[in-house]
């Protein structure tokens, strides 16, 4: 008998009296909601799991673990109820929701209180009311001060951990995210396992026009049109939202929906965000993908990310790495970069700037429809496209304003940049200016070092 089983026996005998080790579910792995299991002050690992009964057990640091889930249910062996709590909301008052794992669906009503509604799964004739059900669920609906805060967390599961170290044993109750499924209660109350295909959700209902404060993790969130303004700060989570008035947003590994939004904040990381149309948007955003229909006027920090707008008016950017592609630029764009590729499809008639310092990158704002424009580039080892004479710019310029990497030769009083393109064609000279029309239009400021630029 190995070390493991032998571990089963003796703790099954040791403490009988206070404790029965139950049929044990098939392995399962935890995710990252669930509650990590201590001992002796050390968070144990994630081992390899070895399938026990219905259950798995692993060992490690010479601990033998085994995970118990209790009885396998049945969808038809259990039942349901509807429970719910009620608060009234204080005039002029914000809502605060703390959230773990369940998922939020946030409704409105034109009645002044905050109800806080879910489902609860049972084995058996249970008679508690709907307020000692919420303490089961660790719900809670209470009003602080001005405001009304509801909070959401993990429910201790039925499944219980035995540990064995060769002297003696403990008994430990985890608790597990939605991934885990809703909990199920006995007859006295008691939560006696969970259902993987049974999701926790939570219905929120606000009086309309109300600012609403969201912190969540691991769960799914819905928000409505008609509330007022809304600050999340999520992770591990999806957001389907409609439109929103003023959203303030701080987001890590999550996706994020939303419709028209007249102003927005947001600081976003490792994820998607989606939207139709944003009047007023301020953005940092890193390693993730951006996208959107339109945007007015848009103000972006950026690093390492994919931005694909359908159209924008003012642009706005500070970026490093990743691409910039909007398919129609109304008003102007500028643009502070390093390895930021920058692809407009085509520019409107009421474009007034654009302004691009860069390096290390792949430019193209079509200008063959642009009929009046002026253009000054300066860059080393640039290749530059378009339908316009280059008109080569001296450099006159003291020791001290030389920028690295540029070379010169004195001739009298004028300091001369002898940089060209990566393929040393002179026709792209370092410094140039272009001007279609009379110049008076459209003014394209561009420095750009190794970069392929396309003006065509």
């Amino acid at each position: 008998m190995n070390t493991f089983l032998m571990g089963l026996v003796l703790l099954a005998s040791t403490t009988a009296a206070n404790a029965q080790v139950t049929g044990v579910q098939a392995p399962r792995a935890r995710s990252a909601s669930e509650t990590s299991i201590s001992v002796t002050g050390a968070t144990a690992p994630s081992p390899a799991l070895a399938s026990v009964g219905h259950g798995y057990s692993y060992s490690t640091n010479n601990i033998d673990y085994v995970f118990t889930s209790g009885k396998d249910f049945k969808m038809e062996d259990l039942k349901s109820k509807e429970v719910s709590k009620e608060i009234a909301m204080p005039k002029g008052g914000e809502i605060y929701i703390e959230n773990t794992s369940r998922g939020v669906v946030i409704k409105t009503w034109d009645q002044p209180k905050v109800k806080v509604t879910t489902t609860v799964y049972y084995d058996g004739e249970p008679k508690l009311t709907d307020e000692e059900w919420f303490d089961k669920l660790n719900l809670s609906l209470k009003t602080l001060g001005t405001s009304v805060k509801v909070k959401s967390g993990g429910v201790s599961s039925g499944g219980t951990v035995y540990s064995y170290n060769g002297i003696g044993s403990t008994t430990t109750t985890s608790t597990f995210g939605s991934q885990g499924g809703a909990a199920i209660f006995n007859s006295s109350g008691q939560n006696i396992g969970s259902k993987s295909t049974l999701k926790r959700t939570l219905t929120i209902t606000v009086p309309a026009g109300s600012k609403i404060d969201v912190e969540s993790k691991y769960s799914d969130i819905t928000l409505p049109a008609g509330i007022g303004d809304v600050n999340l700060d999520i992770s591990n989570s999806n957001l389907e939202s409609e439109n929103l008035n003023k959203l303030t947003l701080r987001s890590k590994y999550s996706n994020i929906n939303v419709g028209d939004i007249k102003v927005a904040e947001v600081e976003f990381t490792n994820g998607r965000f989606t939207a139709k149309n944003i009047d007023d948007l301020d953005i940092e955003s890193k390693s993730s993908t951006i996208e959107m229909a339109s945007a007015k006027k848009i103000v972006i920090r950026s690093s390492n990310d994919e931005y694909e707008l359908e159209e924008a008016g003012e642009v706005r950017a500070r970026k490093s790495y990743g691409n910039l592609r909007i398919t129609k630029l109304n008003n102007s764009l500028e643009v502070d970069g390093s390895n930021a590729d920058v692809k407009v499809r085509k520019v409107g008639p009421a474009l007034s700037l654009i302004k691009i310092d860069d390096k290390y990158a792949d430019v193209r704002i079509p200008l063959r429809e642009t009929k009046n424009y002026a253009i000054d580039f300066t860059g080393n080892y640039s290749s530059v496209y378009g339908n316009f004479e280059k008109v080569p710019v001296p450099v006159t310029t003291s020791d001290k304003d030389k920028k690295d990497g540029e070379t010169y030769i004195i001739q009298g009083n004028v300091a001369r940049n002898l940089g060209f393109s990566r393929s040393g064609d002179n026709s792209n000279p370092s410094r140039f200016t272009a001007t279609v029309g009379d110049g008076k239009g459209l003014k394209v400021e561009m420095k750009c070092q190794n970069c392929t630029v396309d003006f065509k």
